[in-house]
Parts: structure tokens; sequence; C-alpha cells
């Protein structure tokens, strides 16, 4: 047995056998020692991780990520993995420096600590960029309620401005029709003053769009309560006589119209305010003068705008013009009748008129007015005074009267004078004649009537109720005299 250990080849058999059971039993203890720890780790996969953008340019904006979520698979001790939320599993798409467009990007991630990442699918995703447009857009103010009884609201006033930048996708920058910002003023007796105001943007069906960016989002507005108020024209005019040989040229005033504030049922009556008035009493000679104006309260108005105006008033010397062959008119004529001009034949006068020169040689025919009024007039002869409507500021060269005959008999009989009697005849004016005595050329037959006026502000025979006496054609009062 000695002599078998001793032996070189046993000796080598045996230190192979001893290394096989040693490796047995170290390989042995690692399997139990794996056993042991493999039960401390865990595998997750997470479902439906949505993706967060990073790196966006502020003229950009984010139309679509394909997919828009992914799944991640996860390992790690078990702890680490049990105590990590869902709100820790970040996963980016970072479009830092990509341009409008279709883009294809890798995904970064982000997740807790002690958490390995196995997989990530999708790893890379299709992102669509496009370009912002911003437009101006006038802001409407909006009113809801209405104000106290008796109160009116006016315009809104929005400050800084009332037109805001709206943002949007160039592709959707069409929908934006309006923006609208909302004011109560239910109850309102006096303005709503500072009020701050959001803004909404609205497409053409009326519908928000939400994610339309108004710059400024918030505007303040000041919505005036008033009385209620009207804007009516202004009428200026005079009273007292300007000395021998002048006459008013121009007459103008600081505004043309004023506002009333008072009850409803009394601004409805007013058309205009004629109740500024000036002294030509008080003007002397020929010239320029300014002439402050105070202006009277109508009756049952409580307050008027402005109180007092400033007038610009011309004088100068007076200058007379003939202008021949002016067409008498007729009005109030029966049409089961025919009324006819008998005399003067010619159907017209010679009208010789007095003004400034600037007014008078501005005057055409057409600007002077002889008017028949036969209005209720019987069958039969009649002689009819005239009457005569001249611009403002224009008076006749001699306080006198025109008359006509005119005939009026039923259709289909004779006038019995044997003159030609065309119903409403109509005369060929022929040319004007421009003089500087006019008086001595005049070719009427006046009749002398007593109850003839002239009008002190500028001489028009009869017509001294308005200063603008020929600017339209009103019937003439009832004639006088019938033959």
């Amino acid at each position: 047995m000695d002599k078998w250990l001793m032996n070189n080849n046993s000796a080598k058999i045996i230190a192979l056998v001893l290394g096989v059971l040693l490796f047995a039993v170290v390989h042995h203890n690692e399997d139990s020692a794996n056993e042991v720890t493999h039960p401390l780790l865990e595998t997750r996969v997470i479902d439906g991780v949505k993706l967060q953008e990073k790196g966006l340019a502020s003229n950009l904006v984010l139309k679509g990520i394909t997919p828009n979520t992914v799944s991640v698979k996860v390992s790690g001790k078990t702890a680490a993995v049990a105590a990590a939320l869902a709100e820790e599993y970040k996963v980016v798409v970072d479009v830092t420096g990509y341009g409008a467009g279709k883009h294809i990007i890798p995904l970064r991630y982000d997740f807790p600590d002690g958490v390995r990442v196995d997989s990530l699918q999708p790893s890379m995703v299709t992102v669509v960029l496009e370009e912002v447009q911003t437009k101006q857009v006038d802001v409407v103010i909006k009113t809801e309620g209405i104000p106290k009884e008796g109160y009116t609201a006016g315009t809104p006033i929005v400050t800084p401005s009332n037109r805001v930048h709206v943002s949007l996708p160039t592709s959707r920058m069409t929908e934006v029709k309006s923006v609208i910002g909302m004011v109560n003023i239910a109850q309102a007796s006096e303005s709503v003053k500072q009020q701050q105001v959001k803004l909404t943007a609205y497409d053409g069906a009326g519908n928000e769009i939400k994610d339309a960016v108004i710059t400024p989002s918030v505007v303040e507005v000041e919505v005036p309560i008033t009385k209620p108020f009207k804007t009516v024209p202004l009428q200026v005019n005079f009273k007292g006589q300007l000395p021998e040989g002048l006459s008013v040229a121009q007459v103008t005033p600081s505004v043309n119209q004023v506002t009333l504030y008072g009850p409803q049922a009394e601004l409805d009556k007013i058309e205009f305010y004629d109740q500024a008035v000036i002294d030509l009493g008080d003007i002397k000679a020929s010239g320029q003068y300014t002439v402050s104006v105070k202006l009277t309260v109508p009756p049952n108005i409580e307050k008027m705008e402005p109180s007092e105006i400033q007038v610009n008033v011309v004088i100068s010397e007076e200058k007379v013009r003939t202008l021949k062959n002016i067409p008498i008119t007729l009005t109030g004529v029966n049409d089961r009748l025919v009324t006819t001009i008998t005399e003067p034949a010619s159907r017209s006068f010679d009208i010789t008129v007095v003004g400034s020169p600037a007014v008078v040689n501005a005057m055409q025919a057409s600007d002077i007015q002889l008017i028949a009024n036969v209005n209720d007039l019987p069958q039969g002869n009649h002689v009819v005074t005239l009457q005569v409507n001249l611009p403002r500021f224009v008076k006749l060269a001699k306080s006198e009267q025109f008359t006509a005959k005119v005939t009026i008999q039923e259709k289909g009989s004779s006038t019995g004078t044997g003159t030609n009697s065309k119903p409403n005849p109509v005369p060929n004016p022929g040319p004007e004649v421009e003089t500087d005595a006019g008086v001595d050329q005049q070719t009427p037959d006046p009749t002398p009537n007593e109850n003839s006026t002239t009008d002190p502000q500028d001489g028009t025979n009869g017509s001294s109720e308005s200063p603008n006496a020929g600017t339209d054609s009103p019937e003439a009062p009832a004639t006088d005299g019938t033959s």
C-alpha cells in the first residue's frame, strides 16, 4: 500500500479527484447563494408612459407626436421598483434645434435611482412641428344686463388699446373671427370704470378657441352710463339790423352740433337747436368778428353740451345784382283743373338782390324761387302774390311784391282771353344780367300788400321764420286777391 501511494501516477490521480470534488463543492455553494438572492430582484413592464416635450422654440407649436405613449421594461431591486411612482418614469422628446416640419426623433428617459431600463418601445417617434402666426384683432366689448331705468350705456372704451395680438398655428389662424370681452352693467346708474376684462377668441360659429394665445389677455374697460341723449344740428340765428350798406358774408360756428341730455320723450321732440342768436345791432363796420354765444338749455332738458360756442362772423359791403328771367313756379295745383299763368306773359321776373359780393356773385337763377300758391282757389281769374325765397343773407333790393295773374278752369274749356293757356308752363329763362344799379331794371308790375314783411336777418320777402328759407321749397301761404 505504501509503495502504491509513493507512486507518482497514483499521486496525480488523487490530486485530480480532489480537484473535482473541490470544484463541485464551490459551485454548489454559488448556486445556493443565487437561490437565496434571486427573490430580491424584480422586472416590470410599464405601458402607456406619456411622452414629455422639451426644447420647443417660441415660434413653433407641437402639432403632433406619433405615437404619443411608449412601453417601458425596467428591472431592479424589488424595493426600488416598488417605491418608484408612475410620474417618476419620464420619457422625453427633445426638439431643441428642430424647425417646422416632420422629424423622427430618438427618445430620452429619466427614471428613479436603482431602476434599470431593459427596453423602450418604440425608441423613436415622429414629431410634427408647425410655425405660430400672430395677427392683430379688434377687441369687441359686449355688455350684459341693462342700466338702471332712464340711463343709457355708451360705447365702451378699451385701455391700453382696442387691438390685441392673437397667436395660433398657421393652419388654424383663419378660425379666429373675433376677440370678445364681457362687462356687466345691470342696474348701473354711473359709468363702469377700470373694469378688468378677460378676453376670449371665438370662431365663426361662436365657439371658444381655447388654445389661442391673446396678448394682452386682460384689458381695462370703461362703459359710460348716462342719461338718454341726442345730438342735433346747430343753427345760428340773428336779431337786430346791420348798418345800411353792410351784409353778412359768412357765419362759421365752432361746432355744428350740440348734445342734449334728458328724458327720451322730450328728446324725441327736438330735431335741431336754433337758440344760438347773434345781435347784428352790435356790429358797426365791415370786418371779421368772433362772437361768444351762450346756449340756453331747452325746456325739460337736463343738460346740453357745449354750453357756449364761438361764432366767426364776416361782414362786408353790400353789392347789388340783378338776375333775369326767374321762372314762376305753381304750387297747390288741382289735378282736376287747368291752371295757367296769364300775366306776366313771360311767366318770369327779373329779381334784383343785395348781399355780400361773395354770396351774390355765386348765386344762380335756381337759387331764387318765385312761388305762386293756388291751393284752394276756385275756378276763375286770380291775382296771386308770389312768395320770394332767397338764399340766406340775401335780400331784395327794394321792399316790393311780385304778383301774377292766373286762370283756373275745367279741363277742355277755353280761357276766354284769347291767350294760349297751356297748363303749368315752364318758361325758358334768358341769360342772367348782373348790374350794380339793379333796381331800375326790374319789370314786375307790383301790387301793394300790407301783409308783406322783410326778414330782419336777410331781407327775404315772406320768409321770416327760418334763416334758411332759400334752401327748401315749402308751399307758400294762401294767396290774396281774385278777379
